[in-house]
């Protein structure tokens, strides 16, 4: 009945449409599709809770896949075996077949990713003598961390300076990652928790990513805007960045918008 108005996925077969029209859409494969939106920050558990509440994939069965080593690209070739793609499942919007696997949607992210890490990139890692697991795990956290590419250049900038200092990152979000909590700072509490990925009790780069980033964090994690800053807040009430040089200015920032 070409007078009916019909719901497919994402996509919408109106009255208006002849049923030639409504035939050749269904050739063309513009309808029966799910729209998956992936959010720049979320973790792996973020986007099982999310394609399984809306009925798109298992939640146990994607977070199998995304715990496995079953793909292969070349940017996962310094990622250790033990690692998930946690950090590597590109924040964007696909359109997903009805029928599809989660390992085409994750292989589709994943190819995303690829595109997205050009060969300037991965040359300017390389000359830098890092490798792509640490910047993923870099820009991860800064991606959690702050909003704008200019703040978030700035705390790269901080972050591999205290890592070449042997300092601890002291990054609440890692601590966050660890407990599920969304708070914009860890409780104290957490800070003890004994994990590979508190880097408020062990220095260097947490186990591995925390989130999945999006560009402008990997850009970030590549590109660090240098400074004489050694600490950061984000404020309580507009999220602003405060940069301090020492530990005296960080206290003092803190008590003026966290207290």
């Amino acid at each position: 009945n070409q007078h009916a108005k019909l719901q497919a996925g994402t996509y919408e077969l109106s009255e208006s449409m002849s049923a030639y029209q409504i035939a050749q859409k269904l050739i063309a494969g513009d309808v029966l599709k799910n729209k998956i939106t992936i959010i720049e920050g979320w973790d792996k558990n973020d986007i099982a809770d999310y394609v399984e509440s809306k009925s798109i994939y298992d939640k146990t069965l994607f977070l199998a896949l995304v715990n496995d080593n079953a793909f292969t690209f070349s940017f996962l070739a310094d990622k250790p075996k033990s690692a998930s793609l946690e950090g590597y499942l590109f924040p964007d919007t696909y359109f997903m077949p009805l029928d599809s696997t989660p390992e085409a949607f994750i292989k589709n992210a994943l190819t995303n990713f690829d595109r997205k890490l050009t060969a300037d990139l991965r040359e300017e890692i390389k000359n830098q003598k890092k490798s792509i697991f640490d910047i993923v795990i870099m820009a991860s956290i800064i991606e959690k961390e702050v909003q704008s590419l200019e703040d978030k250049k700035m705390v790269s900038e901080i972050l591999w300076k205290r890592l070449n200092a042997g300092m601890a990152l002291q990054v609440d979000s890692t601590v966050n990652y660890i407990t599920r909590k969304h708070d914009s700072r860890a409780q104290v509490s957490d800070t003890k928790i004994d994990s590979p990925y508190n880097t408020y009790l062990y220095p260097g780069l947490p186990k591995g990513p925390i989130s999945n980033p999006g560009l402008d964090s990997i850009l970030a994690a590549i590109y660090p805007t240098e400074s004489a800053y050694w600490y950061y807040l984000s404020t309580s009430d507009t999220g602003e960045t405060i940069f301090s040089k020492t530990l005296d200015e960080h206290n003092e920032a803190t008590a003026k918008y966290l207290n």
